[in-house]
């Protein structure tokens, strides 16, 4: 299937050749009896680009992990509302993502996750734990760039940093005051507005200011069109039975609908004060707020509309930072809090519409502290620090409103206390680097008695954890680079996994029983890669291809064993499900990029940028030893053999900027929850193309217009929530 891929991109690119080639002879002629500025024909090689994922700002070619950069200009050109749009179409990663502001992101063949405390992509704002499970609340209005850091990080962050980190970093502005304030409209009446501005106010005292408002009033259509989904063969799921031949579901069946219950509205808003106490020191202040309410919620579009609901959902996040220098020594002091609050609401009992009623809250709330400092030891460095995170959830749950009933899971906590240090070592000025890195985490993880819940037995257990990483680059020759790293990483349990009990049942009394296990012990992974870079930066050109290989032990997955027990009632449990450590789970992939500007073959007179960057699976399999001591191995569920994103760009330096952008996935496999026997399915292919476009007048008003889903595919990230076919929207900006 690949092959058609290229042609579709070739055919696609060729196109918008062609429209950059036009756009920009009619700028040229359009400006012929203009007096055009001698600084805008001068050379404009590309400058290498600092880096923070490493918890110290370094070069991106001085850092042997493999590290994506997105970019304020990708974030503006790419149609996107919210950090996992954002990812998806840049980063090359798998997303699981729902119509209703729930999304989650997973990096080298790990599963991706979008809610509880321990996930296996550690986010980050600022360097700092982001305070959300759910990146769809993280909007992209303040966000100066995101790095993706792809490959284990325990030995910098601890927990959760298995398949990467992703780090979200916000505006910091100093200087004469600079911002901009926006208004666009789109398809489905969609209409969204905001602003930001930041810069001095004295000497001493500088800020940022950002508030963004988006509001969906009308339900989206899924896509009909289907151009590439023809193409590639890619209407049809198939499900796969223990115990009955497979089955063939036709997705044709959705194309076209307009899909009810998915409006929205949302607010978010940030804060940053800095004061600069003297020549070294200074202190910032930075707050952030996201407000969601009546989020409607389709379900799964196997049940029609008899799965709606409603949420709400907020969150916060405060933080302190006290920065100085010391001679060689750069010190930090962070201490921050956050909260994310969820608030369900049922619409549907039995199928019948009701007056919406409270039916579950979900708090998450963590607190904590990171002290470090960044020591230059001549052409070293060495970076020491301490973190302490405390981070908990607790749940209720109601049948009427006003009845309380038991939650799914109990309230937790996980406290960890850890040390670490981390070298950047080079030698033969700086044509050997090495980065040798440890971290020892202690960590206590409380499973808490939970009213009305009664079907674990309440504990806690404290267990060290240790996280060497040892990275290393060697530059061949003076645009070759070989680079690797090896690592250890790790996440706990979480309660669920541990304590959770749930049933689901059809209409036609069709049970599936889900149970925690006690005796589940911390996933853990050895992880390493190899990667060789070429660039050149005055000619335009990047490429590189990574290795990756990640054994991970005592892997916790869900396996479900098909029964059939009859109840009393006539009911029948179909499948019990819990949840094991693996006996082992096989990561291996090919991570690869390339780029290139023709533009540098006119002295950046103008930018005309082809670039794509891909993530090939060879191996993501788990093997998993059920209770009764049988193995079965499957492959991780909802991740791509093939992840893709390519475009091609262009700039005129004059006002006018177009892309296209594509993102091609391959077939996909999960559970079927919607039969109540849990059989594997597997996903069709899909590609999605976007298209923007924007001219700038006067340096300070932009038009712009964005084409999501160019060809109107009928896609989805999780089966049953089929996302929006093609939309657009027109925007305004005027910057100052």
């Amino acid at each position: 299937m690949k092959h058609r891929y290229y042609l579709v991109l070739g055919s696609s690119i060729q196109t918008l050749a062609c429209l950059g080639a036009t756009a920009t002879l009619s700028i040229l002629n359009s400006l012929q009896a203009q007096s055009i500025p001698a600084d805008t024909l001068r050379s404009r090689a590309l400058e290498e680009t600092i880096v923070t994922a490493t918890r110290s700002e370094t070069r991106r070619d001085r850092v042997p992990q493999q590290i994506d950069i997105i970019t304020r200009r990708d974030i503006e050109q790419t149609p996107a509302t919210d950090v996992t749009d954002l990812v998806k179409k840049l980063a090359a990663v798998n997303v699981i993502q729902y119509p209703n502001l729930s999304s989650g992101v997973g990096i080298r063949g790990f599963r991706p996750q979008f809610s509880g405390l321990n996930q296996r992509t550690l986010l980050l704002i600022d360097g700092r734990p982001a305070g959300a499970t759910n990146l769809s609340t993280i909007g992209l209005n303040n966000v100066e760039r995101v790095e993706v850091l792809k490959g284990p990080a325990s030995a910098l962050y601890g927990s959760q940093a298995m398949g990467g980190v992703i780090n979200v970093i916000t505006r910091r502005s100093t200087g004469p005051l600079r911002g901009n304030a926006f208004a666009e409209y789109g398809s489905f009446q969609t209409y969204q507005a905001g602003g930001n501005v930041g810069g001095s106010l004295t000497n001493r005292l500088d800020f940022d200011a950002s508030v963004n408002y988006l509001r969906r009033a009308q339900d989206y259509r899924i896509g009909k069109g289907n151009l590439f989904r023809n193409w590639l063969k890619g209407d049809q799921a198939v499900k796969y039975y223990s115990n009955k031949p497979a089955e063939t579901i036709d997705d044709r069946k959705d194309d076209g609908q307009i899909r009810p219950n998915t409006k929205l509205t949302y607010y978010s808003g940030s804060l940053r004060l800095g004061y600069q106490i003297s020549t070294n020191w200074r202190v910032d202040v930075r707050g952030e707020k996201f407000i969601a309410d009546d989020v409607e919620s389709p379900g799964d579009i196997t049940y029609g509309t008899t799965q709606a609901s409603l949420k709400d959902v907020n969150r916060q996040a405060g933080e302190v930072a006290l920065r100085g220098q010391l001679a060689a020594h750069k010190p930090t002091l962070r201490v921050f809090a956050s909260g994310e609050n969820n608030f369900n609401q049922t619409t549907n009992v039995s199928g019948k519409p009701v007056t919406p009623f409270l039916s579950s809250n979900t708090a998450n709330r963590w607190q904590g502290v990171q002290l470090q400092d960044n020591w230059q030891l001549g052409g070293h460095q060495l970076t020491v620090g301490y973190d302490y995170l405390n981070s908990s959830t607790s749940s209720r749950s109601w049948s009427d409103g006003v009845t309380e009933k038991a939650p799914t899971q109990p309230n937790y906590s996980i406290r960890s206390s850890a040390f670490y240090a981390q070298g950047q070592l080079a030698f033969g000025g700086d044509r050997f680097l090495l980065q040798p890195g440890l971290r020892v985490d202690d960590i206590t993880f409380s499973v808490k008695e939970t009213p009305l819940l009664t079907t674990f037995k309440p504990g806690k257990t404290t267990n060290p954890f240790v996280s060497p990483n040892l990275g290393a680059s060697l530059r061949l020759a003076p645009s070759w680079q070989l680079k690797g790293t090896v690592g250890r990483a790790f996440v706990t349990p979480d309660a669920f996994n541990v304590a959770g009990y749930s049933e689901t049942r059809t209409s036609t009394g069709r049970i599936t029983i889900t149970t925690g296990n006690p005796n589940l012990t911390n996933e853990n992974s050895i992880s390493y890669d190899l990667g060789l870079t070429f660039s050149r930066h005055k000619a335009g050109f990047r490429a590189g291809v990574t290795y990756f290989n990640t054994d991970v032990r005592d892997r916790i997955a869900r396996i479900v064993t098909q029964v059939n027990e009859k109840q009393a009632n006539g009911d029948v449990i179909v499948a019990r499900a819990t949840y094991v450590n693996a006996a082992d789970s096989d990561l291996r992939g090919i991570e690869s990029e390339i780029s290139y500007d023709f533009g540098a073959l006119t002295a950046y007179r103008y930018s005309l940028r082809l670039f794509g960057n891909a993530t090939t699976m060879l191996r993501y399999s788990e093997t998993l030893v059920s209770t009764d001591g049988s193995a079965t191995q499957r492959d991780i569920a909802n991740v791509a053999k093939m992840n893709l994103n390519a475009g091609l760009e262009y700039d005129s330096f004059r006002g006018l900027q177009l892309r296209l952008l594509s993102r091609y996935i391959g077939h996909r496999k999960d559970t079927d929850f919607t039969d109540a026997a849990n059989p594997e399915i597997q996903y069709p292919e899909y590609l999605v193309l976007d298209l923007s476009a924007s001219y700038t007048l006067a340096k300070h008003h932009t038009l712009g217009l964005q084409i999501a889903n160019l060809t109107d595919e009928n896609y989805y990230e999780k089966r049953g929530y089929n996302l929006p076919g093609r939309s657009l929207s027109v925007r305004y900006r005027f910057s100052f």
